[in-house]
């Protein structure tokens, strides 16, 4: 009888180790995006020509030195209009976690409309 109760007492504490694992890697797998902002400029009459630019800012153990990701969307934005102006403008602001306590990262997005010489 000793030997039986131990044989299930093994058994028992197995599962529990499986279901305790497959729980914790579960929800470390688990992620979700949620919208932190987003805005809006004015937009123009005239709606021909749309630009955008994307960046995206991995953050381990969230530790977040910099935010020079928001540059680069600015910069990519007065690349794509050369001699012009960008208005219209909507940017949204995104909070993904990956991993959480592990991998965050924030996506911004922008587009707007270039206008050459007032024509959009």
């Amino acid at each position: 009888m000793n030997f039986a109760f131990r044989k299930m007492a093994r058994q028992l504490v197995r599962q529990v180790a499986l279901t305790t694992t497959v729980l914790a890697v579960t929800a470390m797998a688990s992620g979700c995006v949620t919208l932190q902002s987003a805005s809006l400029t004015q937009v123009p009459a005239k709606r021909e020509k749309k630009i955008t630019a994307d960046s995206t800012r991995y953050i381990f153990f969230l530790l977040n030195f910099d935010n020079d990701y928001v540059d680069k969307v600015r910069d990519d934005l007065i690349r794509k209009c050369p001699n012009g102006k960008v208005s219209g403008i909507l940017t949204k602001d995104e909070a993904v976690v990956y991993f959480p306590l592990i991998v965050h990262g924030r996506r911004l997005h922008a587009e707007g409309y270039c206008e050459q010489n007032g024509k959009a």
